[in-house]
């Protein structure tokens, strides 16, 4: 369960004064307690490669699918809409591929991006302080420098570099109270962009139906991230209203309310998906109904 910590508590409130106070006033001299990793992929990996490894977090794939996720889907749904072409297992396979090299640069990018950006604010939350950049292991330059090696490496796997709004969403906690709206934007983007890399083009509406499923899809997989996203801010909470980071998390603490007003409109949007794709009850059991236990074993984290 998320459990939200009481901001009253005196002895964690004076140690997390004292070392705000700390990283303010030395910030050259902060020294968080970090420790090399002793298993798992980056134990694997020479000392000096350890830094730029965290900051793409190749040791939590859980982001990895999420970003992913929607590429798979757009081509699944492209392919079962195209036609009157019928697309050969080995070429989704092989475009299911490209894609997922292009997510692991496009995720790392994301994310070094998002620590560049945060690296004060993360000294300042128990779960991020030990962030490469927030430790000071690698410098902002050094981070930057990985930044455009990944998007290179984005633009060599498929012609479409990493969307700017992703930099977007993470400089949004500090203007506004929705980030999560702005990082689910170009997440789901992708479904369009997978769905058009097998031929079906997402904005020909000579079939209303086709358009309305591809536009209702779509939607569904921008609430989902959001609420995904959600979910992950709730662990920083308290952390996030001293360090004076904005989210959707901070704004919107009834975690009950918020998943279900949002799940059952993703829910709705997978059921419009269906009806006007024309798609079997495998569909409907599987991805509606599917969804929606997801949603409902969320729920259950408050």
């Amino acid at each position: 369960m998320l459990q939200r910590r009481s901001l009253g508590a005196p002895s964690l409130a004076l140690m997390k004064e004292e070392r705000l106070k700390s990283s303010l006033a030395h910030p050259g001299q902060y020294n968080p307690t970090w420790t090399p990793p002793t298993k798992g992929v980056l134990s694997k990996l020479p000392p000096s490669w350890v830094p730029f490894a965290e900051l793409s977090r190749i040791e939590k794939p859980g982001g990895l699918y999420g970003f992913y996720m929607a590429y798979l889907i757009g081509l699944g749904y492209g392919a079962c809409l195209v036609s009157p072409a019928v697309i050969p297992p080995a070429t989704l396979a092989t475009t299911a591929a490209v894609l997922l090299v292009y997510n692991v640069f496009l995720r790392g990018a994301a994310c070094t991006v998002n620590d560049i950006l945060d690296r004060e604010y993360d000294r300042r939350v128990a779960r991020c302080r030990n962030r490469p950049v927030a430790r000071e292991a690698v410098t902002p330059t050094q981070a930057y420098v990985w930044y455009a090696a990944q998007t290179v490496g984005a633009g060599a796997a498929i012609a479409f570099l990493p969307n700017p709004m992703m930099a977007l969403a993470y400089a949004g906690k500090r203007f506004t109270d929705f980030p999560q709206l702005i990082l689910s934007a170009p997440i789901a983007s992708g479904l369009l962009m997978a769905a058009a890399s097998v031929g079906l083009d997402p904005f020909d509406t000579s079939s209303l139906a086709v358009a309305g499923a591809t536009a209702s899809l779509t939607l569904s997989h921008y609430i989902w991230t959001t609420i995904f996203d959600y979910v992950n801010a709730c662990q920083d909470t308290n952390d996030d209203i001293e360090a004076g980071v904005r989210s959707m998390a901070v704004r919107y603490k009834d975690t009950k309310a918020f998943i279900t007003t949002l799940g059952s409109a993703q829910v709705g949007c997978l059921l419009l998906t269906g009806i006007l794709g024309g798609f079997s009850p495998i569909y409907f059991i599987g991805a509606a109904g599917g969804n929606a236990l997801w949603l409902v074993f969320k729920e259950e984290l408050d």
